[in-house]
């Protein structure tokens, strides 16, 4: 982080910051900085380690799958679409939705994922991460939180940030 920012105390904290994003900034400016998703690549279940070598395998590059640049999102949606489209057994838009309000999924990036039924927002596994020699250690996970749409998905919980 800035080294006078956090001289002072300052502690950085961005809930979209991702791997992608980590090598855009100078390093000393991300070193500590704190993020909130729903993925990072260093996510243990064993769908997300599968997921992500497939992913790296098939494009290799520096764009890399991640949370903040919407891939796992992307990924969770049509998955979710598909699991009620399948229940559904119909591309009707009614039944879609009908079904959609209790999608559910087994296997996601960063865990299994499901709808909140009359909500439209979707319960998943949330991951408070820190940046440290340019990678994302993850240091606290959320389990299974409801999403709110208001940015608060995070909300309780906390990373220990004073020693």
């Amino acid at each position: 982080m800035t080294p006078v920012f956090g001289n002072r105390g300052g502690q950085l904290i961005c809930t979209y910051f991702d791997e992608n994003l980590l090598g855009l900034l100078p390093a000393p400016h991300v070193e500590g900085l704190y993020g909130c998703l729903d993925y990072y690549q260093n996510v243990s279940d064993p769908f997300s380690k599968t997921l992500l070598g497939a992913y790296d395998k098939r494009y290799p590059g520096k764009e890399q799958f991640t949370g903040g640049s919407a891939c796992s999102g992307l990924y969770r949606g049509m998955k979710l679409w598909a699991a009620a489209v399948n229940e559904a057994g119909s591309l009707r838009q009614e039944d879609v939705i009908a079904a959609l309000d209790h999608a559910r999924i087994a296997e996601g990036p960063g865990g299994p994922a499901e709808m909140v039924p009359g909500q439209h927002h979707v319960r998943m596994n949330m991951y408070i991460a820190q940046a440290k020699n340019g990678r994302f250690e993850i240091v606290e996970s959320g389990g299974h939180r409801p999403g709110r749409g208001d940015g608060a998905v995070c909300r309780g919980v906390r990373p220990r940030l004073i020693a």
